[in-house]
């Protein structure tokens, strides 16, 4: 799997904001970023590029803390620093996921 590959999975898991539950979308949140972060890992990347979808603003800041959804939604957007701004996020959703 490549990084963008794995990027996609954590946009896709932030997409489903909108029709999943609190719980349920920070576990698949979390898994997501986890998985990206050991692409990152093994590939040695370290930059994004910009989604194709506009970010599912409103899904989001719905299920976390408005500095998480803030931290989730600078990582739908890409840019240089996403690994390690991958791993900012990853223990606030695994707290959030455990609720």
């Amino acid at each position: 799997m490549s990084l963008e590959a794995a990027a996609a999975d954590v946009r896709a898991a932030l997409a489903s904001a909108d029709t999943t539950e609190g719980a349920e979308f920070a576990r698949r949140a979390r898994n997501a970023v986890a998985q990206a972060i050991l692409t990152a890992a093994l590939e040695g990347g370290d930059e994004i590029g910009p989604p194709q979808e506009p970010a599912p603003r409103d899904g989001v800041r719905a299920h976390v803390p408005p500095e998480l959804a803030d931290e989730l939604l600078a990582l739908y957007e890409g840019g240089a620093g996403w690994t390690s701004r991958a791993i900012d996020v990853l223990r606030p959703l695994h707290e959030l996921a455990g609720r």
